[in-house]
């Protein structure tokens, strides 16, 4: 990606029949083709603290939009720091994070339903402009650090040391706090030192605004192992000599951020989109919020080389882009050529990654995407890769030999990668698992198909051996101690979770039901239910926790402060054949198991409380358009004084019912009592039990009220 100077452009607007001109001037980041891998500079704090600055930018490129061979959007996107990457951030385990966020988008309300719904295709339904599961509040953001394992930061705990009175501070990933137009917010992250190294990153959770946010707007996070105090998984004696792959100055290291474009196509003057079926997700955002004139940054202004006829010199099917002649696009926001669908790395589209025969590199690679899933592969054989790592958590037994990567819109992935001299292309879209899951018809179900992701270019070593089918070795890691191993049939899930107002999908998420009520796009709920601010699913630290989740072969199932454990999979799936997938025992943070497989159990114990703390979270859809519908959940973490470690089967558990008290039955034995007394006894302390456990949510509701903010 280059930055070119700021230039001015004409912003021709048409919005509820009237036509508005003005000129704005916004720097000019040009998606390169086929340059080298850019490398993410990292990032460094200023008086203790890493910025942050939400600025608009306008994004166009890759090609010139005068061919149908390669990609073109002119669009303006809302960035960090003026840069489709701002950088990386690294920090080490047992080490604060202290991130300040800033918003410099300008101030903007809609003021009628109209100015959303005036001006755009046919073949898309209106957005509200009213309740809390719809697109809405474009400049209005919000900051989570995806895959951090600690505290919630809606508590009230204080940051250490506080920074300017003027801006408020979080200890923690408190999502539900907004930060407004001219607004900053600071989040400190307490690092745990026992939490399992590898990448994260950030991006927008304003509900309502993320989506649109996150095309343009995310940071890659790598958490090192603190070799003094941390956990290191590669501590074991067998892993002695995996060591060598992993250097303390990580000079084998190459970081992919992998972003996609997905803008809709239009064929004609009156903005119709192409697909005629229903919305095309993240197209449907941008042509919505695009239909505002009255936002700033809507408009994308005049094509480049317009030959000033209604006829191209490439497809004959008229001007590129929503217009149809010699004229600013009459769809403010964007212009897009006949392929505006694509994937960058590192801000770069088919940038060349070089390496050296001999070698072995460690990859990490972040889908910092709003929806949709990757199936990578390489276009030849001779090069071998070993998965480690899946949401920067191990896997139980590493690395995993695998030809292809799969993994959906918010996962990350590490693997040992060595190639014999040659040209390679990376892929997405040519492997096994097909393009689109035959069941869905939606674009959200369709991979990135895309035959060149990145070109790598392996230069000859003299003396380098041929890669041997197994160079890695094989070792197994250990584990932090809030990743003990669920799968243990004896163990009794104390919490099967239900969604509550009551449903008949007890203890189940439902991720996908047409028949709830909301937006005419959405297709996404919780066992029937969209997002409601004032009903939470209970978490209790130290309690054995277990949701099983459908669907998840289309939605990607995401959970914040806390990773868990997949302790089923349908059969067939958990095999060496889908190594690069998901196995059973694995820990992650966002699932999917696109063209193989419905539906999973997972577990999870929260906690401990000096990591997490208590306080409200979410769980939701990481397509991102659909968490903005309401296919979402809060989340509330309780402490409980009294709360055991996983019981064996045999046990009595009784299942959390979210927004009731918690029923804790306790079972007495007594050697010899008259049964009438023995009765009234159970009686008695049941009640008191119930009435203590009542007590004690309603305290922490209470006391985290105040903290807790509008999504």
């Amino acid at each position: 990606m280059v930055v070119r100077t700021a230039a001015a452009l004409l912003i021709a607007a048409i919005a509820v029949g009237k036509a508005v001109a003005q000129t704005t001037i916004f720097p000019v980041l040009d998606i390169t083709k086929g340059s080298p891998l850019p490398t993410l500079q990292q990032l460094q704090p200023e008086n203790d603290w890493i910025t942050l600055n939400m600025l608009p930018a306008t994004i166009q490129g890759p090609g010139d939009n005068t061919s149908a061979d390669d990609p073109y959007i002119m669009y303006t996107g809302r960035t960090y720091n003026e840069a489709l990457i701002a950088g990386v951030i690294r920090v080490q385990q047992g080490e604060t994070l202290r991130l300040k966020v800033c918003n410099n988008l300008s101030s903007y309300e809609p003021t009628a339903i109209g100015e959303i719904n005036g001006s755009y295709g046919s073949y898309t339904n209106p957005i509200d402009v009213g309740g809390i599961n719809v697109f809405k509040d474009v400049n209005i953001l919000a900051n989570h650090l995806h895959g951090f394992y600690g505290n919630p930061g809606t508590d009230n705990i204080a940051c250490d040391p506080v920074p300017d009175s003027s801006s408020d501070c979080y200890r923690g990933d408190n999502i539900f706090a907004d930060i407004l137009p001219g607004s900053c917010n600071y989040y400190q992250y307490d690092i745990a030192e026992v939490a399992s190294p590898g990448a994260l990153w950030i991006h927008p959770h304003h509900h309502g605004s993320s989506s649109l946010q996150t095309h343009t707007a995310t940071v890659p996070v790598i958490i090192d192992v603190n070799t003094d105090s941390g956990f290191d998984p590669l501590g074991s004696a067998s892993c002695a000599d995996m060591r060598q792959f992993f250097p303390a100055d990580n000079s084998n290291e190459i970081i992919l951020h992998l972003q996609t474009f997905q803008l809709a196509v239009f064929t004609d003057a009156s903005q119709n989109i192409q697909n005629a079926t229903g919305p095309i997700d993240d197209g449907y955002i941008a042509n919505s919020v695009g239909s505002i004139a009255g936002d700033p940054f809507c408009c994308a202004g005049l094509e480049p080389l317009d030959d000033g006829t209604a006829v191209t010199t490439w497809d004959n099917t008229g001007d590129t882009g929503p217009d149809s002649g010699n004229s600013s696009s009459l769809l403010p926001f964007y212009t897009s050529g006949s392929n505006a669908l694509f994937a960058t790395v590192n801000g770069a589209y088919q940038p060349v990654i070089s390496m050296n025969a001999g070698t072995v590199y460690r990859w990490i690679l972040v889908e910092a995407a709003t929806m949709k899933w990757m199936h990578l592969s390489f276009d030849k054989p001779g090069c071998v890769m070993g998965l480690y790592s899946r949401d920067a958590n191990y896997v139980n037994e590493l690395p995993r030999l695998t030809d292809n990567i799969v993994f959906a819109a918010a996962n990350r992935v590490e693997l040992l990668i060595q190639c014999d001299a040659g040209t390679y292309q990376l892929q997405s879209g040519q492997g096994k698992f097909g393009i689109q899951d035959p069941g869905c018809g939606s674009s959200h179900c369709d991979v990135i198909n895309q035959p060149i992701m990145a070109t790598v270019e392996v230069a000859a070593v003299a003396g380098a051996a041929p890669v041997p089918a197994d160079p890695f070795g094989s070792c197994t890691p250990q584990r932090p101690a809030y990743q003990q191993d669920l799968r243990d049939t004896s163990l009794n899930a104390t919490y099967r979770n239900e969604i509550i107002p009551k449903t008949s999908n007890s203890g189940l998420l439902n991720f996908t039901n047409p028949q709830v009520p909301g937006p005419g796009s959405s297709a996404c709920a919780l066992n029937g239910l969209t997002y409601q601010d004032g009903n939470a699913m209970q978490e209790v630290i130290g309690e054995l926790h277990e949701l099983s989740l459908w669907n998840i072969n289309v939605h990607p199932y995401h959970h914040h402060t806390q990773p868990f454990q997949i302790v089923a999979l349908p059969d067939g799936i958990d095999s060496d054949a889908n190594n690069g997938s998901w196995r059973i025992g694995d820990w992650a943070d966002t699932l999917e198991l696109p063209n193989i497989g419905i539906q999973a159990i997972v577990r999870w114990v929260p906690g401990p409380y000096e990591i997490t703390g208590t306080g409200y979270a979410v769980l939701h859809c990481h397509i991102l358009p659909h968490e903005e519908e309401g296919c979402m959940m809060k989340t509330q973490i309780l402490a409980k004084e009294w709360a055991p470690e996983p019981k064996p089967s045999g046990a009595h558990s009784q299942g959390g019912k979210a927004g009731l008290a918690i029923m804790v039955l306790v079972i007495f034995v007594a050697a010899v009592v008259v049964p009438v007394m023995l009765w009234k006894q159970k009686k008695r302390k049941r009640a008191l039990a119930a009435a203590e456990a009542d007590s004690l949510v309603k305290n922490e509701y209470a006391a985290t009220e105040n903290a807790r903010h509008e999504v």
